[in-house]
């Protein structure tokens, strides 16, 4: 139950808050100089690669005029910061995953590159391919480092310059709580707002009083943020408070219901009188990702020919056994397969595991040991660095696995999944993927699923990207292998 509302906070003592405008002001400057360094860094990319083209290979009497290419450089780096700032990458209080970043750096860098072409072009100079191309690609590389750091350097400005926004939670509940914990690095919490609280007095914040009061709280300790963490069955009193205004410029966010069933891509709209959150339970995944697939599979399968075959022989000499273990997986819509990888365990070690089950280091439905005595030593050196995963590029050819992609499990493992777990199984499994490259076996079962849930509603080229870039510093890294 809901425990008995305090006093009023009208007499709070209001907080000075000159910091909002030097918030505005940071931010203003902090675009413009964001601008005009992305220009620099193009600039400082072509010019780079002139020197990388034409001055260390002593190569200056095939080259044009040095104003041809600054000019091709600044036309590059203007076009560039446009498109940028017009995509939102100036405004550094918004959140971008790199993948994203990297989206809009090539596609800018590329736009502003064709247009220096077809400048330059008009003008009759035939400028070096080599040059435009180490240009486009430094530039890019530039870019995305540069506008990896520069939100870290304006919020630790931020921090040292301005005062953190104050906040304030609607919802003294366990919800509400746990919310505040997650703002506490960006804003300053104030407390709880609620008609009373349902953990028993053990708030980690003030509790500042009810939702009657709440337009009188947001004056008088002018805060920025109100978080919305109440059920909405209890939101109508809110809403009237919230329809009546608070006579300053407050932001208004709502925690939904639906919390971690949101996927990244969402669709807020109205359908008649009525507002609501549109999204797809699974990601739609585009036929270029089986393209992909079945392109890369066939390069990676001739370029490492000589390592399957010397790790073949290997196997095969290590002891008795094939070189190649069959096992049995569940793939996409629940459809069995067999996955293919190279033997690192002695024959017979299947009928082992119940004989060590009380062994086992894993959580959930899963089976795993640090030192399980049915590796051989050359199948824990495989296992060490997933070389004994290669064998799954035929699965991926046969369109049974994806390069990347949830984890196949085993069947048993699925006979013992909960309802909210057979959802990873919507997804083609991969060779690699979130938890592969999170831990592998040192995640626990559920967030293992609960990674895997994330890759099925939100995947994407730049997620499948960001995952197998951050694959191989896992395989290195040995985190989690065994």
């Amino acid at each position: 139950m809901l425990g008995s509302p305090s006093l009023s906070t009208d007499t709070a003592e209001p907080r000075p808050r000159s910091s909002e405008a030097a918030q505005r002001a940071l931010l203003s400057g902090a675009g413009a100089a964001l601008l005009l360094i992305d220009i620099g860094v193009v600039c400082g990319s072509f010019v780079l690669a002139y020197i990388l083209r034409f001055v260390v290979p002593f190569d200056l009497a095939s080259a044009l005029p040095i104003d041809a290419y600054a000019g091709t450089g600044l036309t590059v780096g203007l076009v560039a910061a446009g498109l940028l700032a017009l995509q939102g990458l100036a405004d550094l209080e918004r959140a971008r995953s790199w993948p994203t970043r990297l989206r809009a750096i090539t596609a800018a860098v590329s736009t502003g590159t064709v247009i220096a072409i077809v400048v330059q072009f008009d003008a009759d100079l035939r400028l070096s391919r080599t040059w435009l191309a180490l240009g486009w690609s430094i530039s890019i590389t530039a870019l995305v480092t540069w506008l990896s750091i520069a939100p870290a350097l304006y919020f630790a400005a931020r921090r040292h310059f301005v005062t953190r926004p104050l906040a304030v939670i609607v919802g003294a509940n366990a919800l509400g709580a746990e919310v505040a914990r997650e703002l506490a690095q960006t804003f300053e919490v104030l407390g709880y707002v609620d008609n009373g609280t349902d953990l028993d007095g053990a708030l980690d914040r003030p509790f500042l009083g009810p939702i009657a009061e709440l337009g009188s709280l947001v004056r008088a300790r002018r805060v920025n943020e109100i978080i919305v963490a109440i059920p909405p069955e209890r939101r109508e009193q809110l809403n009237n408070v919230i329809a009546r205004g608070f006579g300053r410029e407050v932001a208004v966010k709502i925690v939904p219901e639906l919390g971690a069933n949101l996927p990244r891509r969402v669709e807020v709209g109205r359908l008649g009188a009525h507002a609501y959150i549109g999204y797809a339970p699974v990601a739609r995944v585009s036929w270029l990702k089986r393209a992909m697939d079945l392109y890369l599979g066939v390069v990676a399968l001739i370029a490492l020919a000589p390592l399957l075959i010397a790790i073949a022989v290997a196997v095969r000499l290590s002891s008795p056994g094939p070189v190649m273990y069959r096992q049995r997986r569940v793939g996409l819509d629940g459809k069995p397969f067999e996955m293919l990888k190279f033997r690192s365990m002695r024959q017979g070690s299947d009928n082992m595991v119940e004989l060590l089950r009380a062994q086992n280091e894993a959580t959930g439905p899963l089976f795993k040991m640090r030192r399980d005595p049915r590796i051989t030593p050359v199948g824990r050196f495989l296992r060490r660095f997933s070389l004994d995963e290669l064998p799954q590029l035929i699965n991926v050819l046969r369109g049974e696995m994806s390069l990347v992609g949830p984890r196949p499990p085993l069947p048993t493992e699925v006979a013992r999944y909960e309802e909210w777990q057979l959802g990873r199984l919507q997804a083609r499994p991969g060779m690699t993927g979130l938890w592969q490259v999170s831990g592998r076996s040192e995640v626990p079962f559920n967030d293992m699923v609960r990674l895997d849930l994330h890759y099925v509603r939100n995947w994407s080229f730049g997620l499948d990207l960001e995952i197998v870039l951050r694959t191989i510093p896992a395989v290195l890294s040995k985190r989690g292998a065994y």
